[in-house]
């Protein structure tokens, strides 16, 4: 993880060479997180503003020499406190982040709803926009916010 941090870091302060290496790699750097090749153009719109905006390096940079190894393991301390409906929706074939890792989330969230949205990757809205949009139009329907019943 911090072999890819430090590479990152680099694309971020502008070493053309390795900023050369990325571009090259882009499209594979998402392999597996679609149940589809992704379009080379939808890969380069995502990454082009970390490639070209000196203002994102500027800020981007420094976000990740400040992050911690436990900082996400820090913030789910907090997942039990966090008492609003949660809606968990993960990919039932998800290879970079299996199911059970979407369940146990789930469970550490005390009123969460934990759903599998069939024929989707990590990339549920590219896989399964409609079961997804679905899922969360249930939710919302279920779970208004206060004032809106």
């Amino acid at each position: 993880m911090y072999e890819a941090t430090t590479r990152l870091i680099d694309v971020a302060t502008g070493d053309q060479t390795v900023i050369q290496s990325f571009r090259a790699r882009m499209e594979t750097s998402l392999g597996g997180m679609a149940r589809t090749r992704l379009p080379k153009e939808l890969i380069a719109r995502w990454y082009q503003p970390l490639l070209t905006d000196r203002h994102i390096w500027r800020d981007f940079a420094p976000f990740l020499r400040s992050t911690r190894r436990d900082c996400y393991l820090e913030a789910a301390r907090n997942f039990p406190a966090f008492t609003r409906p949660v809606l968990v929706a993960w990919g039932a074939e998800d290879r970079m982040m299996p199911p059970e890792t979407g369940r146990r989330l789930a469970r550490l969230l005390p009123d969460a709803r934990y759903v599998e949205i069939p024929d989707a990757r990590t990339l549920v809205q590219l896989d399964n926009p409609g079961a997804l949009i679905a899922e969360i139009r249930d939710f919302v329907r279920a779970h208004p916010l206060p004032g809106e019943q």
